[in-house]
């Protein structure tokens, strides 16, 4: 599970002050609250489904970086942007903060997961970004105390996010003492000349082995009559490798539907191919790939390819997966390429997408701190 993503910095400590403005939370800093930090700092939780111009400012502070924090994937696109700290996942709630200085010019941002259902003994930090031409003066650690601060007041123990190897982020966790994760690999699949004939020889492989199940495709909503039995598949990825402090989601049918409701509202594209077993009708393997947003269309990010225990070593994977791209290379013909990612250890899924042709982009670093010892680190 890529819990979060420290780009410019990374995660950690100090708790809000709890001065209030327009009816959020608000914290002031003074210069003297960071050794580095210059010039005062105010803290401000906002609505990001109402407030566009501190949105706005916060996807210009995440894409200033974006040549040190991430540069082998494309920019975050304002739809892209909007979709993920206006909704987050999973339908839980999200706080979204932004920092700005005496002249309320940004400085940096956080997007703060507080679960509900499953690790409420956890706070995860989706995003912490700083301006690039801010970055070392101590902003990154300010806001990520606050971040711990926040997780703190909610009854939370452990802060939770990743950072890309390489990045500056990985440095930062790493001098705060977070302690290390599982590792999870990026890979990318480029669509060229000579990918549909490998993907039909997979594809014509994976049938032989695949006798007694059928294939069904669709776009959009899951179909009302497959929504529990897509549930269940989501659960299959319990056993796939994750930290031992991460609880997987449970998914049922309500939740799911939501889940696709709010994709699918903020503009995104799902494909889902399933492969259902002929003598009961009950999916064995779904695969869905996303075009997050129309406007970026060349890029795709494959979703969820899980097959249950009863089913597997039929090859289902594979005949999902292949499946997926001839069906994307008819409905999506703009795609060029397709983003995958996987723990390290995941073996299985990974021999099936080296097979198809996904070469490693980066590898993402999973960290998580005791928010105790993380408060610690701002006093």
């Amino acid at each position: 599970m890529t819990a979060g993503q420290l780009t410019g910095t990374a995660r950690l400590p100090r708790p809000s002050s709890g001065r209030r403005r327009t009816g959020q939370p608000v914290t002031l800093l003074p210069g003297s609250a960071c050794s580095l930090l210059t010039t005062a700092m105010l803290i401000e939780q906002f609505d990001a489904k109402s407030d566009d111009g501190r949105l706005a400012a916060c996807h210009r502070i995440s894409v200033s970086g974006h040549a040190e924090d991430d540069p082998n994937v494309p920019e975050v696109t304002w739809r892209r942007f909007q979709a993920w700290w206006r909704y987050g996942f999973a339908s839980e709630p999200i706080e979204t903060w932004l920092a700005t200085d005496d002249d309320r010019h940004p400085l940096g941002c956080y997007l703060l997961w507080l679960p509900e259902r499953e690790n409420r003994q956890n706070a995860i930090v989706i995003a912490l970004n700083v301006a690039r031409d801010r970055r070392r003066q101590g902003i990154g650690r300010t806001l990520a105390g606050h971040a711990a601060g926040r997780a703190e007041q909610a009854g939370r123990s452990l802060l939770m996010s990743d950072s890309r190897i390489g990045a500056p982020g990985t440095a930062f966790a790493q001098a705060c003492g977070a302690l290390a994760g599982i590792q999870e690999v990026r890979r990318v699949l480029r669509v060229d000349a000579a990918l549909p004939a490998r993907v039909a020889g997979l594809h014509a492989s994976a049938e032989e082995r695949a006798a007694g199940y059928s294939l069904r495709s669709w776009s959009g909503r899951t179909p009302a009559d497959l929504l529990g039995q897509a549930s269940a598949l989501h659960n299959a990825m319990e056993d796939a490798p994750h930290d031992a402090s991460f609880e997987p989601l449970r998914w049922d049918a309500d939740r799911l539907g939501q889940e696709e409701e709010q994709d699918i509202e903020a503009g995104m594209r799902i494909n889902s191919v399933a492969a259902l077993a002929d003598d009961s009708g009950e999916m064995a393997a779904l695969t869905q790939v996303y075009i997050a947003d129309p406007d970026q269309a060349d890029w795709a990010y494959q979703g969820i390819t899980a097959v249950t225990r009863p089913h597997r070593g039929h090859r289902l994977g594979m005949l999902v997966k292949t499946a997926m791209l001839q069906r994307l290379s008819e409905l999506e013909p703009e795609v060029r390429a397709i983003e995958t990612g996987n723990a390290a250890a995941n073996q299985y899924m990974i021999a099936v997408n080296e097979q198809l042709g996904f070469q490693v982009s980066d590898t993402f670093q999973n960290w998580e701190i005791e928010v105790a010892a993380a408060l610690k680190l701002a006093e």
